[in-house]
């Protein structure tokens, strides 16, 4: 296996031109000792006399001018010792030494295992341990050292002789921007490894190009069925041939000096190693590298892993080209523009080719301008649509779509919430994402509905704060429209509060109340409140009016799930039981939403304008009902809203 450690020389030879020995009066002698300790522990665990250069070890020489230790600033900052024929085991000591940054101790002769205490230096950019005989666990508190994410290759890589246990290891994915052969740029990111079973990374050059046959057996066997691959290789013209001359079908990127591979990397992956295979499963876990195992063992463990997965009953998307794509279903006439992302989930790629998709997302738009006030400023809203392909079209047992949709215990819905934020980040502004709804339409019949929502940027108090709702088509157009306006509209827009009780509850605890105080501060939750005063109830300034007490507006025991402690405006409203339109002030607090949104800081609310508008619009005239279920037939409360304790970017 060749071995570019270009990067690794270069930092050598950027300490080697800062070495520097600090006089006694800048280190203080306790640290001294410490590193001075911490060094003569490795030459004694590690055969130091027979070393191929010992020089000045264990002298009262200065640490830099020991072989191989190259300080800064007085502080041990490196340790070059690799092909010097170190013997033994590494020892624990060496985390002590704080400022350490880079451990070099390749191609020598230690076993056992890396301490776990290693995971204590903090500074530690580059570990460096290939092609020595160690084995066991690599401890996971490496992963707390800055450079672990993207050196692991370094520490283990050229394993001919080490015999660590990487798969245990907590390795992730690399997220890459890659430049295809095409010329167009490709985010390998979270959501690719997520819409496949399992993802085959291949790094290649024209002079090991070998094993290409070996993968495009696997592709062709297993693509329908939820394996990926992708390769690159530098650039050249030699590789556009090669890919012709082998009729490569995957993913082929080419990289240069000028575009490097881990330049947008989170977890980086080992440029310069060719050929270079690992393989990853639909989380962004490590589950194959050959730098653990022979390459060719990719084969039966692919087998092996599909032997479980493949059903032929199950349909298997193959054409992935349309996935993240955007299209604007409405541009803003009114305002600043407000921002909805309307996504499905379970959504194969013949119902993104049928117009089965486009048809249910232009259906969702509709859903959510069914219901005043949101259909009286339609014209404030930018809408838009994601094309979001999933390998399979249901929710089963060993059946995969994109956004990783479940169904939990009673309504619940859990949804992978990073990849739906990647996905709207194709449309919306990462800066817009706090004012920004997000609308996942999963591809099922059930009747459920959950709506995740974040906190807001510190200060807000205006509603803000990121929102998902993940739905599903249900069997009813109508129950859809409720859900769309309960969940999306009335959670995840307006950040209001269900008006349900559920059987059970009893009243209010204090501690759930001190937590509501909170999330009124954000200025959520403006259609319940836990005072009953007709002088001090969130409404109290419509019930003094006599045409919204003739519309039913009151003061009713019974919310937040809670049937004692708590308010709700109305006997039924959308935000009950699905019945009904939004009553009063569920309804303001939309209008108020929607204008603060569209005219920014410059607006202020007046409440007797929301009032001539309430009264034009809503008091003069019966909301439309969307009335789901019969009076005999009670509606089962879809899942409270989850709430995050931090904002979304976390």
């Amino acid at each position: 296996m060749s071995k570019l450690l270009i990067w690794i020389l270069s930092l050598t030879l950027f300490i080697g031109c800062n070495r520097e020995v600090m006089s006694d009066d800048t280190t203080d002698e306790h640290t001294k000792s410490v590193e001075y300790q911490a060094l003569v522990a490795l030459y004694d665990a590690m055969g130091g006399s027979d070393w191929v250069d010992s020089s000045n070890w264990c002298t009262d020489r200065p640490l830099s001018e020991w072989h191989g230790v190259y300080t800064y600033q007085g502080r041990v900052y490196a340790i070059e010792l690799q092909n010097n024929n170190l013997v033994g085991t590494l020892p624990e000591q060496l985390a002590e030494l704080k400022a350490l940054k880079v451990l070099n101790l390749a191609s020598n002769k230690i076993s056992g295992s890396i301490p776990e205490c290693y995971g204590q230096m903090q500074s530690l950019s580059l570990l460096s341990l290939y092609n020595n005989r160690m084995s066991g666990n690599i401890p996971l508190s490496l992963n707390n050292t800055p450079g672990w994410s993207y050196n692991w290759g370094y520490a283990i890589l050229g394993n001919r002789y080490n015999r660590f246990n990487l798969y245990e290891a907590g390795i992730k994915a690399p997220i890459l921007e890659l430049e295809l052969l095409s010329g167009d740029k490709f985010l390998l990111g979270a959501n690719v490894y997520a819409r496949n079973k399992y993802t085959i990374l291949f790094q290649w050059s024209p002079d090991y190009s070998d094993f290409i046959p070996t993968l495009q057996s696997l592709y062709e066997r297993y693509r329908p069925f939820g394996l990926e691959i992708i390769s690159w290789a530098p650039q050249g013209e030699d590789i556009a041939q090669i890919v012709a001359e082998y009729g490569i079908e995957w993913r082929v990127a080419q990289t240069s000096e000028q575009s490097p591979l881990s330049q947008h990397n989170k977890n980086y992956y080992p440029v310069g190693l060719y050929p270079t295979v690992t393989m990853f499963d639909s989380a962004g876990e490590l589950i194959f590298s050959d730098t653990v195992e022979s390459r060719g063992n990719i084969v039966s463990v692919v087998d092996n892993l599909f032997a479980g997965i493949v059903h032929p009953d199950l349909y298997y998307s193959t054409d992935y080209s349309s996935d993240g794509a955007v299209t604007t279903l409405q541009s803003a006439t009114e305002g600043e523009g407000i921002d909805i992302v309307l996504m499905g989930d379970g959504f194969s790629d013949r119902m993104v080719a049928d117009g089965r998709y486009a048809e249910r997302m232009a259906k969702a738009a509709e859903a959510l301008f069914c219901e005043p006030p949101m259909s009286h400023f339609r014209n404030y809203f930018n809408i838009y649509a994601i094309t979001v392909v999933s390998a399979n079209e249901l929710y089963a047992t060993n059946a995969t779509t994109a956004l990783g949709c479940t169904f939990g215990e009673g309504t619940l819905i859990a949804g992978n919430n990073d990849r739906c934020f990647d996905y709207a980040l194709a449309a919306v502004d990462r800066q817009q994402m706090d004012d920004t709804l997000i609308v996942v339409v999963l591809n099922s019949d059930k009747y459920a509905g959950t709506t995740y929502m974040y906190h807001p940027p510190e200060g807000r108090n205006d509603g803000s704060g990121a929102a998902i709702a993940y739905i599903p088509i249900t069997n009813s157009e109508q129950m859809f429209r409720a859900l769309i306006c309960h969940e999306a509209v009335g959670h995840g827009f307006a950040k209001l509060d269900d008006e349900y009780t559920l059987e059970g509850m009893g009243a209010m605890p204090t501690d759930h109340k001190d937590y509501r105080r909170e999330r009124e501060a954000f200025g959520w939750l403006k259609n319940t409140d836990i005072y009953s005063s007709y002088h001090f109830v969130k409404w109290s300034h419509l019930l003094s009016l006599p045409r919204y007490t003739a519309a039913g507006l009151g003061i009713f025991e019974g919310a937040s799930s809670y049937s004692a402690g708590v308010y709700r405006p109305t006997m039924e409203s959308i935000m009950n039981r699905n019945i009904g339109g939004f009553n009063p002030p569920s309804r303001e607090a939309i209008y108020q939403r929607i204008h603060h949104l569209a005219y920014g800081a410059s607006w202020s609310y007046d409440p007797e304008l929301f009032k001539v508008y309430d009264f034009t619009n809503l008091i003069a005239e019966q909301p439309a009902q969307l009335s789901l279920l019969s009076a005999n037939m009670p509606l089962i409360p879809t899942h409270p809203p989850v709430i995050s304790a931090e904002g979304w970017r976390k």
